[in-house]
């Protein structure tokens, strides 16, 4: 009985030893361990392509001589970082580059003490090396983030918890046995753990089995109690139905599978990059399906907000170089139109043709000078002055308030008497007010183009605090037509506009924002097509000393 103990103990060691050479191998990050004196005793491959080496010449080496090759100062560094590992006893990070055929590549590096585990000396060490090139090339185009973007990619890790307690409970009379279940446990929930991503194992009705911290956390639970539990339990109903095709289609294929789609978070919806993987028996049969994902809304919102810079840029050397050659032949075709319309008899064809002329004209003029604002919005800096926002909103009201009550709409305000000064051009806030009501009156006048109950104009005002900023809120909410949801991340681009010709150049809304911006405030647009509008403008309060 004892002997077959022992040869069960001694399968199911090589199968954790399997296991976790199989994680390292599936790991995109490069994963090294070293003993106290710097041999590396384990390494992957993804840390061996960094060097274009083979496992085989990595392995068993001194960390010291892959550190030269990163440059004089890099040995410093790592002894800092060791320096703090050891006297701290908790993770640390450092940077390094590398110069590869492709160019030169930005290395992370986190490095944390492992837990001394059986015989083993203490002072081992486990790096994790990161390839953080694509965020460092975002950080410098966009020239305002400190952070790197996080773009790893895990693709298999082990579900050894439920395993583990079973494996305890055949062994628990060989206390040699113990000891090398709890020895390989300390090890592989380490690695599980230091790992940030968000880590679960299901079986093949996708039910769960187990999960990390990490995941755990998101949905409020702890790590021992998602087994038995499905997407049903933690998700809306639709997202849990997609999850679950998703995990159908990957285990009838047997092939992985990257997915980027939606994530709820304490209510909140984010954009994950998922890798799911089947997972096989040893005969080779499906038998659930193992799961690893991390955010990635923050860098979509960069990349986006990069495609929109360079948009803005372009038009406004754009706008700056045709200007003058636009604005001075269509102020002659206006003038020539003018004496011609001055010289027609009233009601005949030449003066309406001549009155069709200047009308365009116009038109065309109005169209160089709002592109002019892009070009201009940084010239103007030197007229912001200390000013209040109920004043600049309250000479708006009256430039408006007698067309609004033309078209029968309603203004409803509750904005208070004291709200906090800022920092602003009166002129350009007022053009951000004006181009609000523009467009709420537009889509209340669409909805309702006779009198009704609910053609109101609501502008209300508030203070706030923001990251520890003290602002000034003011919302414009209108019950009109809406925004679809299918063209709501295109309402900010320059020209875009769902008003028909003539009626709006698509330009009000990106220069808004742009005067917004210049202003260090934000502009925010919340809506539902067929129910309501609120467009949000936040400026920063002057902060007051003495």
């Amino acid at each position: 009985m004892i002997g077959q103990d022992k040869k069960k103990n001694k399968e199911l060691a090589q199968h954790t030893i399997k296991f976790f050479e199989k994680l390292l191998r599936a790991s995109s990050d490069g994963i090294v361990i070293t003993d106290a004196a710097h041999n590396i005793i384990v390494v992957n491959e993804a840390f061996c392509d960094f060097f274009g080496r083979q496992h085989r010449e990595v392995i068993e080496t001194d960390l010291f001589f892959w550190l030269e090759q990163l440059g004089t100062s890099s040995l410093k560094r790592w002894a800092e970082m060791e320096s703090h590992v050891h006297s701290e006893g908790s993770c640390h990070d450092t940077e390094f580059t590398l110069m590869a055929h492709e160019g030169i590549k930005y290395l992370s590096v986190n490095a944390s003490l492992m837990e001394k585990v059986g015989a083993e000396e203490s002072g081992t060490i486990i790096s994790i090396w990161r390839d953080i090139t694509k965020q460092k090339r975002i950080e410098e185009e966009l020239k305002i983030l400190n952070k790197s973007l996080e773009e790893r990619i895990i693709e298999k890790t082990l579900a050894l918890i439920e395993s583990n307690k079973e494996l305890r409970e055949k062994i628990a009379e060989q206390k040699l046995s113990e000891e090398a279940l709890r020895t390989s446990e300390s090890k592989y929930r380490l690695l599980l753990e230091n790992l940030p991503q968000r880590i679960f194992y299901k079986n093949k009705d996708s039910m769960y089995i187990s999960c990390n911290e990490n995941y755990a956390g998101d949905i409020r639970i702890k790590p021992d109690e998602i087994r038995g539990k499905t997407d049903y339990d933690f998700f809306p109903k639709a997202l849990a139905e997609k999850y679950r095709a998703d995990d159908k289609r990957i285990m009838e294929s047997g092939k992985a599978e990257e997915i980027e789609e939606k994530y709820v978070k304490d209510g909140q919806e984010y954009i994950i990059h998922t890798v799911k993987t089947p997972m096989k028996d040893e005969k080779g049969a499906i038998i659930g399906i193992l799961g690893i994902f991390w955010d990635i809304t923050e860098k979509i919102a960069m990349e986006k907000e990069a495609i929109r810079s360079r948009h803005l840029v372009s038009l406004g050397e754009l706008a700056a170089s045709v200007a003058h050659e636009v604005n001075n032949p269509i102020t002659g075709v206006i003038n020539y139109a003018q004496i011609l319309c001055n010289k027609s008899t009233e009601g005949s064809k030449e003066k309406d043709i001549a009155n069709r002329i200047i009308r365009e004209g116009d038109r065309i003029a109005s169209i160089v000078q709002s592109l002019l604002s892009f070009a201009r919005i940084s010239d103007k800096k030197e007229k912001k002055s200390i000013i209040s926002v109920h004043e600049i909103l309250s000479d708006t009201l009256i430039l408006t308030k007698a067309q609004l009550r033309q078209e029968g709409i309603r203004i409803k305000l509750d904005i208070p008497q004291r709200l906090p000064e800022i920092v602003a051009d009166p002129q350009q806030i007022q053009q951000v007010f004006l181009n609000a009501i523009s467009n709420a009156r537009y889509a209340l006048n669409q909805k309702y183009p006779e009198t009704h109950d609910n053609k109101i104009l609501e502008v209300l005002g508030e203070e706030m605090t923001i990251d520890n900023q003290q602002c000034v809120k003011i919302t414009f909410y209108d019950h009109g037509t809406g925004i679809p949801a299918e063209i709501r991340d295109k309402i900010m681009d320059p020209f875009f506009t769902t008003k028909p010709r003539g009626k709006g150049t698509g330009l009000g809304l990106s220069i808004s924002q742009s005067i917004i911006q210049d202003h260090h405030g934000k502009l925010t647009i919340e809506s539902i097509e067929g129910e309501f509008t609120k467009v949000a403008i936040i400026f920063p309060v002057i902060v007051k000393t003495g």
